[in-house]
C-alpha cells in the first residue's frame, strides 16, 4: 500500500547534490521506460533511504526520485 509523502523541493535537491558527493553507493544503473519498455542508462545514488537519478552523472537536478523505506532488495542471477 502506497502512503502519502510531503517534501520539499529545495531539501530534495540538496540532498540531491550530497548523495552525488557523499552516498553509499553512486554509478549507471539501466533503467526501463514506461512509454516504450526500452531501457535507458541513467547515473543513480544512493543516500541514506533515498535513491536519486539522472540523465546524465553531470545532471545538476535528479530526474527523479525514489523512497526506499520498507523496501527490501535480493539479488537475482544475470
Amino acid at each position: 500500500m502506497q502512503k502519502s509523502v510531503r517534501y520539499n523541493e529545495g531539501h530534495a535537491l540538496y540532498l540531491s547534490v550530497i548523495a552525488r558527493k557523499e552516498g553509499t553507493k553512486r554509478g549507471y544503473l539501466s533503467k526501463k521506460t514506461t512509454e516504450n519498455s526500452k531501457w535507458h542508462e541513467k547515473f543513480f545514488a544512493l543516500y541514506q533511504n533515498v535513491l536519486f537519478y539522472f540523465d546524465t552523472d553531470q545532471s545538476a537536478r535528479p530526474s527523479g526520485i525514489y523512497l526506499l523505506e520498507g523496501c527490501t532488495c535480493e539479488r537475482v542471477p544475470a
